[in-house]
């Protein structure tokens, strides 16, 4: 698993470095997976644990400092930063956290999973606007029998002190997620499938037939009308600016 990141991580510096965004300053607007442990606001960086979000401070980029540990329930699986908030995934519910003061990020909510729509699993996060979609990979539900049922779940996060569920959606083994104007791309292992939804009313989701076949495909970046997808053997670059014909136009081998 370390490795496949440590693969995802090098690739995105290699398309992009020569980009403007690419710089190591506080303006910098890097682009990532939405499968990632760590994220970057200002001089802070955020580091999930099983149980506690770390915060360093890495102005001084040869001591980065440990300054904050933010205790939760166990199981952290993925972190993102959306307009000044922080949404971390775990194997029970969605985290949002106020970082208004960076160097110590409170809790502003946390879902229950569980009641909210009966079951657990894995959660990488991707957000737009005043709602959050989430891949949940069910290994096990709440009851410890092993589960078939996988979706994609949309919240509303207009009060981020209260996210509410809007809608859940079938998916047989997600992984990474990712958007694009009005259409969400999602990594499904299970059917070997880059799926598309249509997200222009977020709280009816629709399912296309736009998908592009991959085998095994874990996480994405969305970089303009360019699709990065990491898979087991490959990382492809798919043209997504006519999302009705997705076209691979360059493929890097693992």
């Amino acid at each position: 698993m370390m490795k496949k990141h440590i693969y995802f991580a090098l690739f995105v510096l290699l398309v992009s470095g020569c980009a403007k965004d690419a710089a190591y300053d506080d303006g910098a607007v890097g682009k990532s997976g939405s499968i990632t442990r760590f994220a970057v606001f200002q001089h802070y960086m955020y580091v999930l644990n099983q149980n506690e979000i770390q915060t360093y401070d890495i102005q001084d980029k040869a001591h980065p400092a440990l300054i904050h540990r933010l205790p939760t329930d166990y199981g952290l699986e993925t972190i993102t930063i959306y307009e000044g908030t922080v949404f971390v995934g775990s194997t029970t519910a969605l985290y949002l956290l106020d970082i208004s003061t960076p160097a110590e990020p409170k809790i502003l909510s946390k879902s229950d999973r569980v009641a909210d729509i009966g079951f657990t699993g894995c959660d990488p996060v991707a957000v737009k606007g005043n709602y959050a979609y989430s891949t949940i990979k069910i290994i096990e539900n709440a009851c410890g029998f092993i589960s078939a049922e996988s979706a994609l779940v949309v919240y509303d996060v207009t009060d981020k002190t209260d996210p509410n569920v809007v809608g859940t959606y079938p998916l047989s083994m997600p992984n990474g997620l990712g958007y694009q104007g009005n259409y969400l791309f999602v990594c499904d292992e299970g059917t070997d499938q880059l799926e598309v939804f249509d997200i222009s009313d977020p709280t009816a989701v629709k399912t296309t037939s736009y998908g592009y076949a991959i085998t095994d495909p874990f996480d994405l970046i969305v970089d303009g009308q360019r699709l990065i997808v990491s898979s087991k053997t490959d990382f492809l670059i798919l043209d997504i600016s006519d999302v009705a014909q997705i076209r691979k136009v360059g493929q890097i081998t693992k």
